[in-house]
């Protein structure tokens, strides 16, 4: 046996010299493959066929995975996210994801838009998921925000404590954090 890659419609051969076989289409005696993939000719029957490469599968987020996103909307109960990062990984797509204020954090959160902001950068967890929408909590230690900046002046935000301080303008800017806020080297931009 012998193999090429192909693309999809490339001329392969001709019914004089070969038969066709599976991934393959014949036109007036020309045959033609079927996929982009690997021709291959079986020398003793004289069979060309063409095996598709199959892509790559892409990750998509599911439940109990942990994603990085960035928060696009807040509201009393909930906030809106877009993640784009799957544990280490970046993502080809976005997805959204929805934090509900009862899965923020185990100490009492009165309003979701007090606990995250628009652009803020976090790390959750998937709980579930509702069709499009990926349902996600950031009650542990380990989950919240991983990079902020001032609400005011949009200034990069400094740990202190378990608050974060703006140095330049010193806007209030409380938010649920991951206890490694401050020590996430990444920051993400240009992301939609």
């Amino acid at each position: 046996m012998s193999e090429e890659i192909v693309n999809i419609g490339e001329l392969i051969g001709v019914v004089e010299q070969y038969v066709p076989g599976s991934g393959t289409y014949e036109v007036n005696g020309k045959i033609y493959s079927q996929w982009f993939g690997n021709k291959r000719v079986n020398k003793q029957t004289l069979e060309v066929s063409v095996d598709p490469i199959k892509k790559k599968v892409l990750p998509v987020p599911a439940i109990g995975d942990v994603v990085i996103a960035e928060v696009i909307i807040g509201r009393k109960q909930t906030v809106t996210c877009s993640i784009f990062k799957l544990k280490d990984q970046f993502l080809f797509d976005t997805y959204n994801g929805i934090l509900h204020v009862s899965n923020m954090s185990r100490d009492y959160i009165q309003s979701a838009d007090t606990g995250f902001k628009p652009t803020d950068i976090i790390r959750a967890r998937v709980i579930d998921k509702n069709f499009t929408e990926y349902e996600l909590s950031t009650r542990d230690p380990e989950y919240g925000v991983i990079y902020a900046e001032c609400s005011s002046c949009g200034t990069k935000l400094r740990r202190d404590g378990n608050q974060l301080v703006c140095d330049l303008c010193g806007y209030p800017n409380p938010r649920k954090i991951a206890k490694d806020y401050g020590h996430v080297a990444e920051r993400i931009s240009n992301i939609h």
